[in-house]
């Protein structure tokens, strides 16, 4: 099991790493921009958290790239302030992970697949499922 997420949400500046239920591995933003769920505890897996408003986050890892959903695929954004970056929060009680909903992209949640590739999914299911490191 991982850590809960924060009851109180994330605060502006809050460093966090995002555990993959799947993989058991971080979220990542490789240098080259690929997104992928085998991450360690590095600069790629570590995201600074930037509160948009109520209840909507961006997450920028330490080489300054942004978790984003571009159409229909996850990507590496280098704007700022870019909406497609905007993320809600959405706790799984049953065992305190969380699920990043696109707030621009209305039903698609942030997946991982077994093997450590990214997926979109329209639901919340075990592949959509992160459990949160504050570090």
């Amino acid at each position: 099991r991982g850590a809960r997420a924060p009851k109180h949400g994330f605060y502006e500046g809050m460093l966090v790493r995002f555990r993959c239920k799947k993989t058991g591995k971080n979220l990542r933003i490789l240098g080259c921009g690929r997104i992928c769920g085998m991450g360690g505890n590095g600069r790629w897996a570590t995201f600074k958290t930037h509160v948009v408003g109520a209840g909507r986050y961006s997450f920028t890892n330490q080489e300054n790239k942004s978790l984003s959903i571009k159409g229909t695929a996850l990507h590496a954004s280098l704007m700022i302030n870019d909406p497609d970056s905007v993320f809600l929060l959405h706790l799984n009680s049953d065992d305190g992970s969380v699920s990043m909903e696109s707030a621009t992209h209305a039903g698609q949640f942030v997946g991982i697949k077994r093997d450590g590739t990214p997926v979109l999914k329209p639901y919340r299911k075990p592949c959509t499922r992160f459990y949160t490191e504050i570090v």
